[in-house]
């Protein structure tokens, strides 16, 4: 088991701030360009990073498409800055890969013994000395990995941590890991009871208690901690000879510090992606109830512990010709703006920026299969 200390870089969960600027846009002398991007969107099977800004109410493409190889089918990612970093499955053994913003700069590694390891989402982060790496969940192989740019193979950093480890975040002396509890021997991802919050401690590795979730809830789609609160989105079931949704998906408050569930809220639907926005809130997508792909928009406050927008007034996307408009996922800006990608397994994809009560402003076409928003801050 390694033995490392570990620290995460900058605030867990809610961002806040815009890029700084120079220079006049090209299409509009009067309009500000910024000099780096405000966001970037992750196409999961075109393999590319796209990033953006928000220029006189448009959404402008920034720089060219981040290539992330022919063979990459990663779904989510992490960055810190300039730095960004995600990681997939390959036939050759699953990969990391850390890479910049703004330089073609890039750097792989990969698991001990070519392991092919599943990995859910990375986690910047600093070690001891300040060197800037990543945690990786090994889902098939239940434990934790992290990885540093520069450094050709991941390393162990916790072993036999659940049965589907889906998010690992560093919080106070503790590696906090949430655990789908979910069957993925045959391929598939059975339920085996409800999901859990293990926690191992920082320096040593070592497991120090856990806190399984109440009977109902299905999974782990992400989890945000800030400070001593965490939002878990358990995002529900699907049915096994369908894959249709149950629509039993639910957003779980739990307070870290005493290690107990605050609330389970009913999502109404299935959870799709949760998302921190740079006004405060919480970005939940979510499915329009049972063996249904139509969607909506949520909204959860950390300050007060309550929805802004619930399942029973929602954000509902709207399109340019006011038809609804599905989300694959949704983050949201200071002046009340909200950002959002469909999912296109062929052909573009949409981003398209929305008003504070969902009405169309504007889109530009995006990869296929957008599957995470990264809102870089200032």
């Amino acid at each position: 088991m390694r033995r490392r200390s570990w620290t995460r870089i900058g605030a867990l969960a809610i961002v806040a701030g815009c890029g700084g600027s120079n220079g006049t846009g090209p299409d509009n002398p009067g309009v500000v360009t910024p000099d780096r991007s405000e966001f970037a969107v992750l196409n999961s099977i075109s393999g590319t990073l796209q990033q953006f800004n928000r220029i006189g109410g448009a959404l402008v493409p920034f720089g060219r498409d981040i290539q992330l190889g022919a063979g990459f089918r990663g779904e989510t990612a992490d960055f810190i800055q300039d730095l960004w970093v995600t990681a997939w499955d390959a036939p050759e053994g699953s990969q990391v890969l850390f890479g910049s913003f703004s330089t073609d700069e890039r750097t792989t590694a990969v698991f001990p013994n070519n392991a092919i390891v599943d990995p859910g989402k990375p986690t910047v982060i600093f070690d001891a000395g300040g060197t800037v790496g990543a945690l990786i969940p090994a889902r098939a192989l239940d434990e934790v990995y992290v990885a540093f740019p520069g450094t050709p193979m991941a390393q162990i950093a916790v072993e036999a941590v659940g049965t589907f480890v889906e998010r690992v975040i560093p919080a106070g002396q503790f590696l906090v890991s949430a655990d789908g509890n979910l069957d993925d021997a045959d391929g598939g991802r059975e339920p085996l009871g409800p999901p859990r919050i293990v926690l191992h401690e920082f320096i040593s590795g070592s497991y120090f208690d856990e806190l399984r979730l109440p009977e109902g809830t299905v999974g782990v789609t992400e989890a945000i901690v800030l400070e001593d609160n965490m939002l878990l989105l358990a995002g529900g079931g699907v049915d096994p000879a369908t894959s249709a949704g149950l629509g039993d998906g639910n957003l779980v408050e739990i307070d870290m510090s005493a290690r107990s569930v605050q609330d389970v809220n009913a999502l109404g639907g299935n959870g799709l992606s949760m998302e921190a926005g740079r006004d405060g809130l919480v970005y939940v997508v979510r499915t329009k109830g049972v063996d249904t792909a139509e969607t909506d928009v949520l909204t959860f406050s950390f300050a007060v512990r309550s929805w802004m927008n619930g399942p029973e007034n929602p954000i509902q996307p709207r399109d340019r010709d006011g038809s609804n408009l599905n989300c694959r996922v949704a983050a949201g800006f200071l002046d009340g703006q909200i950002l959002c990608a469909t999912y296109v397994a062929a052909g573009q994809g949409r981003l398209v920026l929305l008003s504070a009560e969902g009405e169309f402003i504007h889109e530009v076409p995006i990869g296929a299969g957008t599957t995470d928003i990264l809102l870089r801050p200032s």
